[in-house]
């Protein structure tokens, strides 16, 4: 299955693990960089239930991010995980297990034209549905695996969104209705801060 790359639009840095992040007018704007670390590439692996598996890459490394974009075969089911890495070491960081380790602090979410889960609400455009797999220590989804079914046939935006929700008096501040909250009233409705914001090209054909 054919894969298209892209440069993306706008000029990207080396994002920063359980960094601040100051949502612009689209979200995506405004990286503050601290000592936490650091995240060059983010690839999601859609794995088919039959069928070719896809894998989409983001990265920046040479200071210009380059995404690929996503294209899945319809009426197939695929779980989807997250390899995030820094490349700037050797061998590559996998930031993920990181992730992994304080699950009770972080939760991916799902938007966008071509998407419809627990992040969205309603979208009757959406060319696949992504229902959260895996749980943290609270039982609470975390994001890392997903299950993505495609609905049929046609394109749009699918924005994945790693949010880092520090704890607070050594207390979670991730709740269980942060999905619906974010499908209601933004990721300013949550506390914490994104550790990326990624938007990708999704086609089903």
């Amino acid at each position: 299955m054919k894969q298209l790359t892209r440069i993306a639009p706008i000029l990207l840095l080396a994002l920063s693990a359980c960094s601040d992040v100051e949502d612009g007018a689209d979200g995506h704007d405004g990286h503050h960089h601290h000592d936490h670390e650091l995240i060059t590439t983010v690839i999601l692996n859609f794995a088919a239930d039959e069928g070719d598996d896809v894998s989409a890459t983001w990265t920046n490394i040479s200071g210009e991010a380059v995404i690929d974009d996503i294209v899945l075969s319809d009426a197939t089911d695929y779980e989807l995980t997250f390899e995030i890495l820094n490349e700037e070491e050797t061998p590559a960081e996998e930031v993920h297990l990181e992730i992994a380790d304080e699950d009770d602090e972080h939760q991916v979410f799902f938007q966008g034209s071509a998407v419809v889960g627990p992040a969205t609400g309603d979208n009757a455009d959406a060319v696949v549905e992504q229902v959260y797999v895996d749980e943290d220590v609270n039982g609470l989804p975390i994001g890392l695996v997903n299950d993505i079914l495609t609905l049929g046939a046609g394109s749009g935006e699918f924005t994945v969104t790693l949010r880092h929700m520090p704890l607070q008096n050594g207390e979670t501040i991730k709740t269980a209705s942060a999905a619906a909250d974010v499908a209601a009233n933004g990721l300013g409705a949550i506390g914490g801060d994104n550790d990326f914001s990624l938007d990708f090209s999704l086609t089903v054909e």
